[in-house]
């Protein structure tokens, strides 16, 4: 392990892991609208259950990629997975604006 006194990586595994139930929650919260705005919610639905998957299959990578970044005091910030999921909030709203407006 680290010898990190603050924890960085559990810290952030933890953040990530309550983006990703965050993002489950909404995607079923989508599928509860189904009967009412018909099946582009299931765009809605992949777009939040894909961006959740994307955070869960990624997580450990990022998880030692930190620790190791802390015992070498050379950590980078992980842009790609940050702008990938401000990416997919935006498109969220977007879709879910566009959605609700046409129905």
């Amino acid at each position: 392990m680290h010898g990190d006194p603050g924890l960085q990586p559990e810290r952030t595994t933890l953040a990530w892991g309550r983006t990703m139930l965050a993002l489950v929650t909404v995607s079923a919260i989508f599928l509860r609208w189904l009967p009412q705005h018909g099946l582009p919610i299931l765009l809605l639905f992949a777009v939040s259950a894909g961006a959740a998957a994307a955070i869960y299959f990624t997580q450990r990578r990022r998880y030692r990629a930190r620790s190791r970044g802390i015992r070498k005091e050379n950590v980078d910030a992980d842009i790609t997975a940050v702008l990938w999921t401000a990416f997919a909030g935006v498109v969220l709203g977007g879709l879910g604006v566009g959605i609700v407006l046409a129905g």
